[in-house]
This record gives structure tokens, sequence and C-alpha cells, in this order.
């Protein structure tokens, strides 16, 4: 492994591309790298239009070891059928084949796995086959070199990192459509009907051999329990459509899973993970753990959102005066939309002790004519430099927002990768890590960028804590 500091990663994918490696059982493994197939003239076609989006693996277990990513949060992810039940318009200009052509070339997934995901929303079983089959990839790399394990706690996890070549998951969930809703049959069911069914899969996954510490209350898609933020962009939002229940508030379902997820009384407390929920949701949950946290000083529940960027706007308020369109974002420096992050809600998660994971999406930590510019520059160096920079600006804003020394305590890295998401070129994939390290690191100390922020703190200091010690340091306090 390097001998750079290791990574915390908040959130990845290393299970999704394998775990959907075949039907009815997985083909490959999660040391394995995967490439996306493109085989045929449509097939070609799609992966030149979806060319910013990797078409291989990027945190297979190998790729984080070559980037030294020692400890990542690994989220579980039934797919929502909204992604593959795509519009009516695309469907009849396309045809089923090339329906099916376009969202495996995206994806990495199967075919067979994607036309089988089709024919049922039966999302806890998923969910349970993923949890089983992640379970199971615990132990040696093919090559002996490396051992994978999970940790329960903080306690498991000092130990394992003692351990040499020893890389550590812990298990997160992404989108709480997990749970049982999201699918059509919800919609028949009565609101005491759907609290029992909740209830009953909350108190399966607590009785884990490794609970999640976290799961996002929402996604993509309507899932009966929170409003949804705008996250898809042209052209994946003429393909797709998430408008039912978007920015909707946090329905009673949803509260009583929030209840269930945070209590000990059933179980080790799960966190919610605010990545993905609407502003309107967002603004109750920060209410409501406020007033918690008030009421409880010694069970604080932290606010955390794993993988975003920041928005640039003042307040909540400020975040959705204008809709969620193209405009709002082209010139400006931030990601405008309100699934980023606002310089009240940066003091708000940093008042809980939580954190915000910069993503590595540049999709999300800058507005489009700034992402063009970058993106457009043939001098590797040149762009390595404009992506750092635009990464510092995002941490900045949140130092910014809190107004203290203390601002640098709430920044994480939650990279996002095999998330499809449209990562910065020069750090593709994990193995990446050591480089974006030792970037940042050099921006600082050549440019001596907003030195009157670092508030006494080295470059190299910075770098360490976003990287490694505030996630450490979270978990030393609640992953109990």
């Amino acid at each position: 492994m390097s001998k750079e500091i290791f990574t915390v990663d908040l959130h990845c994918h290393p299970n999704l591309k394998s775990f959907n490696s075949g039907y009815p059982k997985p083909i490959r493994n999660m040391w394995e790298n995967i490439e996306h197939k493109a085989e045929g003239r449509f097939a070609k076609t799609v992966n030149g239009i979806s060319q910013h989006v990797l078409k291989e693996s990027q945190t297979n277990l190998y790729k984080l070891a070559e980037g030294n990513v020692r400890v990542f949060q690994v989220s579980l992810y039934p797919t929502e059928r909204g992604f593959l039940h795509m519009r009516n318009i695309p469907k009849i200009l396309i045809g089923k084949k090339g329906v099916n052509i376009l969202q495996t070339v995206i994806t990495g997934y199967e075919a067979s796995s994607v036309v089988d995901m089709k024919k049922h929303y039966h999302y806890f079983h998923d969910l349970e086959k993923e949890y089983a089959y992640v379970h199971r990839q615990q132990g040696k790399s093919p090559d002996g070199k490396y051992e994978f394990v999970f940790v329960n706690n903080f306690s498991e996890l000092e130990a394992a990192l003692k351990k040499k070549n020893t890389l550590v998951g812990i298990m997160t969930i992404e989108g709480a459509h997990v749970l049982g809703t999201g699918a059509p049959d919800t919609d028949d069911l009565s609101l005491e009907e759907l609290k029992q069914q909740l209830s009953v899969n909350i108190l399966a996954i607590k009785g884990w051999a490794f609970p999640p510490l976290m799961i996002n209350l929402a996604h993509h898609f309507w899932n009966h329990l929170s409003g949804h933020a705008t996250s898809f962009k042209r052209p994946i939002n003429g393909l797709v459509n998430q408008n039912k229940g978007k920015d909707r508030g946090i329905t009673e379902a949803g509260w009583h899973v929030i209840r269930e997820l945070l209590s000990r009384e059933n179980g080790k407390r799960i966190l919610i993970d605010t990545k993905h929920m609407s502003l309107a949701a967002r603004k109750e949950y920060y209410s409501f753990v406020s007033n918690y946290n008030y009421v409880n000083p010694n069970d604080m529940i932290p606010i955390v959102t794993s993988h975003a960027g920041m928005n640039g706007f003042n307040t909540m308020d400020g975040s959705i005066k204008e809709s969620d369109v193209v405009i709002k974002t082209r010139q400006h420096r931030f990601y405008r939309w309100s699934i980023n992050v606002s310089n009240e809600e940066a003091r708000i998660i940093h008042a809980s002790g939580g954190l915000i994971g910069l993503m590595m999406d540049r999709g999300m930590l800058g507005g489009l004519a700034t992402i063009k510019k970058i993106a457009a520059l043939e001098d590797t160096a040149k762009q390595r430099k404009e992506y750092t920079r635009l990464f510092w600006d995002n941490a900045f804003q949140i130092v910014k927002a809190v107004g203290s020394k203390q601002g640098w305590d709430a920044i994480a890295i939650g990279t996002d990768f095999d998330g499809t998401i449209t990562h910065m070129d020069p750090y593709e994939s994990a193995a990446k890590m050591p480089l974006l390290q030792s970037d940042l690191t050099d921006y600082l100390e050549e440019h001596r960028y907003q030195e009157e922020l670092w508030y006494g703190f080295t470059p190299h200091d910075l770098v360490r804590k976003i990287m490694q010690e505030n996630a450490m340091r979270f978990y030393k306090r609640f992953f109990v």
C-alpha cells in the first residue's frame, strides 16, 4: 500500500458492479476489475455519449488497496426501478432492447441482472441478497496479499487497522426504499400496515451481524417516506421521471422510520444520511435533531450528508428561491441546486457533530460553465490544479459558513465512486487518492490559497483532516 496517509471514504459502491454481474447469482467478486460491455453500434454510441462516466470499476478492492483507502463505507443499493422503467418516448425511439443496452453500458451490470430487476419490486429481498453477498466477500484477496473485513464499532475498526494490508468496510445503505416501500403495491397499504412492515424490516437489519451505520432516507425516486431533491440533469432527466414526490417533506411513515432507526430500544442506532432528501424534508429533520440534541446533550444525533458539494447559498430558503433547472447553475462557481449544502446547513451539520463528505463528482462540485472550462484543458497539470482548486473552494465554503477554526472538523470525503458519477478526469478511481492528496497539498503550498482560512493549520494538516482524521474522530464518538 501507499506510504501516504490512508483515506477514509464515507460513501462508495465497491459492491454494485460485482453483485449485479449475473443472474440468478453474481459471477464476479469485489476484487475484480469489471469493464462495461459496449458491443455493437448502438452500445458504442451510448458509450460515447456517456463518456464522462467511467466504464470500469472505480472501487474494486484492489483499487482501494492501491489508493490506500483503508476504511470505506460500503453502500448497499438495490436499484430503484425508476431507473429501469424509462419514459415512453425514449422507449418508443430505441425499443426494449435498446433500453437494456443503454442501461447495461452505463451501469456496468450484466443484461441478465437488469432484465430480472425489471420483473419485480422486491426491494427488501434484493437488500438481503446484496447484504449476504458482501458479507461473503470478506477474507483474503485472490493473490493472498490483502484482506477485507467488516467491523461493527470503533474498537473493531482500530484493531483491524493494526493489521497490515487490511481493508476495512463499514456497512451502509443508500435509499430507505430498501425497507419495502417505493413500489406500486405500497400505495395500497394502509398506514398501519405500512408501519408494521417497516418495523419488521428495520428490526431485521438491526439484527444483521453488521447492521448499517447509516441509511439515506431518500434517493432518486419517491419512496413513500420522504421527498427527494432534483438530482438528474440532461440527458438523464429526459429518460427517467423523478417528479412523483419530489420536493415533498417527510411523511408520517417516514417519521416512523426515522424514530425506529434512531432508537436504541430495538437494537443499535442507525443514523440518517440526509443526502438526496428534499430541502423541505431536510428542514424538518434538522429541526427534529436540533430539538433532540438540546434535550439530550449526552446522546447527540449527528447529521451526516455523506457525499455532496456546496451550493453557495447563504440560507436554505435561498437554495429553493429558484427552481432546480440548468440556468440556475450554469454560470456560478458552485453547483447551485438544492441537493447541495447551503451555508446555513453547514452550520447546522457542524453543530450536531456531523460531517459533510465532499464527493468526487465534478458535476456536483462546480457550475456547468466552470466544469466545461476545466474539462476542456488539454494540459493535464493545469487541469489537476483547477480541479483541486474547485475541491478546495467547496471545503473553504464550509469553513467560511461555520466561521471558525472548528469548521475544518466538519469536512470529510465521500467519493460516490462506482455510483455512476461524472468523475474529475485526473482522479478517476480510488487508486488515485494519493495523487489527489498530493495535489491538494501542493496547491495550497504553491499558491497560499485563502491562507486566512487555514486558521494556523498547515496544508498537510488540512488534507489529513479531510481524508482521515475527521471521519476517524466521528467513528470514535458515534460508531459504537
